[in-house]
């Protein structure tokens, strides 16, 4: 059985969320990180993850870490409803993968420590406002898409969208400001999260 180690208020969130959207059976092991003792820094996680970050995966002997790559790995094998079905589709998947993680996830991730994750007296509001000057350019080029679009995957939900949305749950999940002045987006990543297998992946970490 596929394992994920993980905690899922983490990246491990999005594996566990491709699980249930593919009906993939998964043992989940709890790795800690950020607290004092952390388990992602003992060696035998270390062993399977030199970055000693999560998640991870092992399956049937492939041990793979960054969690967009599991993703795709994953649908692609286990034959995920969400996989496209023809070169167009998965050059659509691969253009919206990769600009989430490089152009969208990076700010996101200032904005999210200096004004939610971090203690009050560790935030710093000028590195939060300078990544959100950063991010809505990136995020209005996805709001224009969806203003002529449905989906990021073409005429239906599928692998695209779930890359695109995996990663910008938590925008929603931390209600972001920001999403008021992308209203197409905002419909787009609230019917998403609302999905059925969103909402069984949702029980394990909210």
């Amino acid at each position: 059985m596929l394992k994920l180690y993980g905690q899922y208020r983490s990246r491990a969130f999005r594996v566990a969320w491709l699980c249930k959207e593919a009906n993939i059976p998964c043992e989940h092991v709890n790795v800690t990180i950020n607290v004092e003792g952390a388990t992602c820094k003992e060696p035998w996680y270390a062993a399977l993850n030199p970055n000693k970050r999560v998640p991870t995966i092992d399956d049937d002997g492939i041990v793979m870490w960054e969690s967009a790559a599991i993703n795709l790995f994953l649908a692609e094998k286990y034959k995920c409803p969400l996989w496209p079905k023809d070169a167009a589709g998965k050059a659509r998947m691969l253009q919206w993968a990769f600009y989430v993680a490089n152009d969208v996830e990076p700010p996101m991730i200032v904005m999210q420590r200096h004004r939610h994750l971090l203690p009050p007296e560790q935030r710093n509001e000028k590195l939060a406002a300078e990544a959100e000057q950063q991010i809505l350019p990136k995020m209005q080029v996805m709001e224009d898409h969806l203003a002529k679009n449905r989906f990021f995957s073409g005429n239906e939900w599928g692998m695209a969208d779930f890359m695109v949305a995996s990663v910008t749950y938590s925008m929603w999940i931390n209600k972001f400001p920001l999403l008021e002045k992308l209203p197409k987006f905002k419909a787009w990543l609230t019917a998403s999260v609302e999905r059925p297998a969103a909402k069984e992946a949702r029980k394990l970490r909210e």
